[in-house]
């Protein structure tokens, strides 16, 4: 997934007023993991770094909430997953 698909798939979700499938946090999850974890910057840095020119300016914040909470769900799925993978040991 791009920067630009999961902006429109936050655009998506919203004018939808719905949440993301199970496919679709699939998606934002292995995105996170890519595009943020496996690079080393954080979620606040990759935030400061998107051109939100792209989204009509009454939704971006609302467009950048959303993005900002599914990627912290993503990194604390992660943090879960590492410490079970740490455990199981």
């Amino acid at each position: 997934m791009s920067n630009t698909q999961l902006l429109l798939l936050a655009l998506n979700c919203i004018n939808e007023n719905r949440e993301p499938s199970h496919t679709e946090l699939s998606k934002i999850y292995v995105f996170y993991r890519t595009e943020i974890d496996y690079k080393g910057i954080s979620i606040d840095e990759f935030m400061l770094n998107q051109n939100w020119q792209l989204v009509d300016e009454h939704k971006v914040q609302k467009v950048m909430n959303f993005i900002e909470m599914y990627l912290h769900l993503s990194s604390k799925k992660a943090k879960d997953r590492k410490h079970i993978e740490q455990t199981s040991w």
